[in-house]
């Protein structure tokens, strides 16, 4: 009943013509046979409905739902762990990761009408906290923020706060022009700075790693555009690894007869020593 008087309160994005209300349920019958656990999410997301004029930042991406899904089903990789989205896009991944218990989720966008629908998705989630330092935030176990971050113009001064564990990125890689700034900013954010490479897993684990690491969820629509990535990539001496067959999420959306799985690619990217 509050969401609702929330949502029906709300001059805001949600009531523009161009934009659609939706509810995306991550749901398990059983426990699912990777994290065996019992999975109820329901995200409550404000979307673009001109997917075609531009607006491609405020819609819903399958490379957004494979990484939800992703994160659901192995929680111990995110739980109390600091993580940082790139391109957050309607924030669906950070409703995720506030599910398996992230101890901070850092979502990010350098465009400022996704930024702010983002913002109001948090909202709807009841999971958006705008002062960093206010009370409401030590006392609260949600915490999201939401910050622009332009990859051309951001500096590592401005990064050197964060230290994420890990960072997160789906259909980012989209533009050829756009793939040296991303390079940049995930060797910005991979870099340890002084911090001890902690070994996460048992020996041999797949997600077994020192310092930080990257999980980007990728529909190759473009090979020369993903080619690019691969190259620049390799000249900033990171590591970039398919892992989506080796770490195949469960399937918490078998009633979205629209999304397909199978067109998307997770890369896990390290920083080489």
């Amino acid at each position: 009943m509050n969401f609702m008087r929330n949502l029906l309160s709300k001059d805001s994005l949600l009531n523009r013509t161009d934009y659609m209300y939706k509810e995306i349920s991550f749901l398990s019958s059983t426990y699912d046979n990777v994290s065996s656990r019992l999975i109820s999410v329901v995200a409550r997301l404000s979307c673009s409905s001109n997917m075609l004029e531009g607006d491609t930042g405020c819609s819903l991406w399958p490379s957004s739902l494979f990484l939800s899904e992703f994160i659901l089903s192995y929680p111990k990789i995110f739980s109390t762990k600091c993580c940082f989205e790139l391109g957050s896009g309607v924030g669906l991944v950070g409703i995720c990761l506030n599910y398996v218990g992230a101890s901070k989720v850092i979502l990010t966008d350098g465009d400022t009408s996704t930024l702010a629908n983002m913002k109001e998705n948090m909202e709807l989630n009841n999971l958006c906290i705008e002062q960093e330092d206010s009370e409401v935030l030590k006392e609260s176990k949600n915490k999201v923020e939401c910050k622009y971050l332009s990859w051309e113009e951001v500096s590592e001064s401005d990064l050197r706060g964060y230290q994420p564990d890990i960072i997160l990125g789906a259909d980012i890689m989209y533009d050829p022009v756009s793939v040296p700034h991303l390079v940049r900013v995930l060797s910005m954010l991979l870099r340890r700075d002084g911090r001890q490479g902690e070994t996460k897993g048992k020996s041999g684990d797949e997600f077994e790693t020192e310092g930080p690491v990257a999980y980007i969820a990728t529909v190759i629509r473009n090979a020369e555009t993903f080619n690019c990535f691969a190259k620049s990539a390799a000249d900033a001496r990171l590591s970039a690894i398919n892992i989506t067959s080796s770490a195949a999420p469960s399937d918490f959306l078998p009633h979205m007869l629209s999304y397909d799985r199978s067109s998307v690619q997770l890369l896990k990217i390290t920083l080489l020593s």
